[in-house]
């Protein structure tokens, strides 16, 4: 990124509970970039978000919990297995450790995955 460049300026949108959102504009619009930031992957240079009354500032943790996020490209990892992804997700999404396993949620989200090969 060009550090000269804003890519985003005075953006103001809401997205209410449980609602599928998209963030549509041309190249170069600072979709990416608004993402990266309500993500956690890029720090603004100033202003703030809030996710569910949550700064993405100040408790990134409880911002990325209230998140779900599908990038334009590819969002997994080449050297890691579709169980370590849902680990991993598991883990962002702020599933506690023992509940990752032991209680069954990647089993569970395996086993649906392996349903809908079926369809």
């Amino acid at each position: 990124m060009n550090p000269s460049k804003v890519a985003v300026h005075a953006s103001y949108f809401g997205v209410k509970k449980g609602m599928c959102f998209g963030l549509l504009g041309v190249n170069g619009a600072g979709k990416t970039s608004t993402f990266g930031m309500l993500t956690g992957e890029v720090a603004p240079t100033e202003g703030n978000a809030w996710v569910n009354g949550h700064s993405i500032l100040t408790d990134m943790e409880r911002v990325r919990q209230g998140v779900g996020y599908c990038p334009q490209f590819d969002a997994l990892l080449d050297n890691m297995t579709g169980r370590e992804h849902l680990r991993m997700y598991a883990r962002t999404k702020g599933v506690e450790e023992p509940d990752v396993e032991v209680c069954g949620v990647i089993r569970q989200f395996a086993a649906l995955l392996g349903s809908l090969r079926r369809y």
